[in-house]
């Protein structure tokens, strides 16, 4: 049957319905129930996509994918979290200035202002403001800030919130010298609330000195002589408006600077004084005294610098100056040394040998040339003067020669030079009346001239000179004696002595010193070791120690002035030892004190001073001390 044909017979309007047979299907109403059976597991089985997609199993699936969805939108908002808590806070905008004057003179009060910002979304916590500063600044103490030590400074602060900022305000003063440059360093240090490490903002501003207060000056010649005298004078002054405590002064010398002496001495070897205590409008003056060595138009510089050490060595600057001289060479020249040298420290009873030498370096010639040595010193022997050549003057106090003892001054060519040789004798012993009486020197100065020229930059041509200076060490007497009866100590046992007892004696040291100030002078001496030490010591007071192991005893005096045993009694102290004889030793000689030996500083030459005593024994010649 074609398609058509069944078509025409489904829908052909005359056919009989009711004859048409009626099968019953599974969506049939009237078999609903039987149709639910259809769907079950148990008759249709192509209907069940899969055993595991039941619905407890789709249950657990629904609930983890819903655990799923929270734990990555977990991760997600912790990401978020960190990344703004990241981002809140960076150094960059934790930001710290000061503000103030950048130029202030010198102990004028100032002020500055220090400003801090936090332009972060988190707060700083353990907020802490150090001021760092040079030891120039002396900042004022308050409530809020505390001196940490000489170069800085705590200021308390609260924490700073977020977006927070704060100011506080500093006073204090400068001491330094004039346009010198001192820094102010502030920095904050703090821990971010966000993070567990500390963190640091710096500022810093510079601040120029431009005056002080100390008035401090050099005199300097302009012009000076290779080799010739030169005199330097240091001034100062206090024209602040409080007092100064503490200050020393320092110098530096060009090369070729011979230092001849000064008033006052330094305290420190040629270039450091002790100035102490400078109230206000006080002020003082150190003089110089020295040579220099140097080449035509060479320019020597001398620099003084006034400060104040702190208590960790750091200096404080209160002033600085400097002064400069050239050194000129004109045609006709002379110098002179003492044994070689432009200075000397010299002893009683030295024959001092001075060298003379002079030339022409110009391009003329002179004639009718002079030269004079001015000498003049109450240490010197003038009756032991012995001159071969030219004439001494006791009333000028100076050896002149001429073209008469030395033929060579007749004349004197481009390129001529010559020498003269004198030897000045000093005393055996110098007479000491007052504590005035020290410190001696000898001060020779060399001239020559002729006739036929004048020097416009030095004036006249008899002003050309050299000038050496010799310093007088002191005299220092160091006695070692050993008494049995003595006045002090009193002593027993046998004498001559006896093997198995005892006999104590009195060992006397005294120091007499002469002509200048000494210091560090110590006086010690090794005890034999059968000598016992008895620690009886007189006077009590004396800075006297033993030393058991060594047998050393030691006498620690310190500075001894000058005149001491001359104008009053010597130095002196005393103490016990005791001595049991043995069977080798009775018919001999013993030992009581070996070598005695002295040390110390000669505080006006700077020379070390050594002094010894023989050993001494019990063949005693001073028997008895009253």
């Amino acid at each position: 049957m074609t398609l058509k044909d069944t078509e025409e017979k489904l829908y052909d309007p005359q056919s009989d319905l009711d004859k048409r047979e009626y099968q019953k299907g599974v969506f049939d109403i009237e078999n609903a129930q039987e149709a639910q059976g259809v769907f079950s597991d148990d008759k249709i089985q192509w209907n069940k996509p899969s055993s595991w997609l039941g619905k407890e199993k789709r249950n657990a699936i629904y609930a983890g994918a819903f655990v799923l969805g929270l734990i990555i939108f977990g991760v997600g908002i912790f990401f978020v979290i960190n990344k703004l808590k990241e981002t809140a806070f960076s150094e960059k905008n934790v930001i710290i200035s000061i503000e103030g004057p950048t130029a202030i003179g010198s102990a004028k009060d100032v002020k500055y202002i220090i400003k801090y910002k936090n332009k972060n979304r988190v707060s700083l916590k353990n907020v802490e403001l150090i001021l760092n500063h040079t030891e120039n600044f002396y900042p004022d103490e308050s409530a809020k800030l505390k001196k940490n030590n000489d170069r800085s400074s705590r200021l308390e602060i609260e924490d700073v919130g977020m977006f927070g900022s704060g100011e506080i305000e500093v006073t204090g003063k400068f001491y330094a010298a004039e346009n010198y440059t001192v820094y102010l360093q502030p920095t904050l240090k703090y821990k971010p609330s966000n993070f567990n490490s500390f963190f640091e903002a710096t500022s810093q501003l510079g601040v120029r000195i431009i005056n002080s207060p100390i008035a401090l000056t050099i005199n300097v010649p302009k012009e000076a002589l290779d080799e010739s005298a030169i005199d330097y004078e240091i001034n100062y002054k206090n024209t602040g408006a409080s007092s100064l405590d503490g200050l020393s002064l320092r110098l530096e010398y060009s090369d070729g600077f011979i230092f001849q002496g000064a008033t006052p001495m330094p305290v420190s070897g040629n270039n450091v004084w002790y100035l102490g205590n400078l109230s206000v409008g006080a002020n003082n003056t150190i003089k110089i005294k020295g040579g220099v060595d140097g080449n035509q138009y060479d320019v020597k510089l001398i620099k003084a610098t006034i400060y104040k050490n702190q208590s960790n060595s750091a200096e404080v600057i209160y002033g600085r100056a400097e002064g400069v001289t050239k050194i000129v060479m004109p045609p006709l020249n002379i110098v002179h040394k003492i044994d070689g040298n432009n200075a000397a420290n010299v002893n009683l009873g030295d024959v001092l040998r001075y060298k003379i030498n002079y030339s022409n370096r110009g391009e003329t010639g002179f004639k009718d040339i002079i030269v004079k040595l001015k000498i003049d010193s109450p240490i010197i022997d003038y009756e032991k003067i012995d001159l071969k050549t030219g004439a001494y003057s006791s009333i000028t106090k100076d050896i002149t020669w001429k073209a008469a003892d030395i033929e060579g001054l007749k004349k004197l060519d481009p390129g001529d030079a010559g020498m003269i040789e004198v030897f000045i004798p000093l005393k055996d012993k110098i007479d000491i009346n007052n504590i005035e009486d020290k410190n001696f020197l000898i001060e020779s100065v060399v001239t020559i001239d002729s006739s036929d020229v004048a020097f416009r930059s030095l004036g006249n041509s008899k002003n050309i000179s050299n000038t050496v200076i010799a310093k007088l060490n002191s005299r220092v007497i160091l006695e070692s004696k050993v008494f049995y009866k003595d006045s002090n100590i009193e002593n027993s046992g046998p004498i001559p002595q006896k093997t198995g007892e005892e006999t104590t004696y009195t060992v006397n040291w005294k120091v007499s010193n002469v002509s200048n100030d000494i210091s560090d002078v110590k006086v010690s001496a090794f005890l034999p070791t059968w000598i016992v030490w008895k620690n009886v010591i007189f006077p009590e007071g004396e800075n006297i120690s033993f030393n058991e192991r060594t047998h050393e005893v030691n006498w620690n005096i310190g500075k001894l002035e000058n005149g001491r045993g001359i104008l009053n009694a010597p130095k002196e102290v005393k103490f016990k030892i005791g001595l049991t004889p043995e069977l080798n030793q009775i018919n001999d000689s013993i030992d009581l004190v070996y070598e005695t030996k002295l040390t110390g500083k000669d505080d006006f030459t700077l020379e070390g001073i050594e002094k010894k005593v023989g050993t001494r024994n019990n063949n005693l010649e001073e028997f008895t001390n009253n």
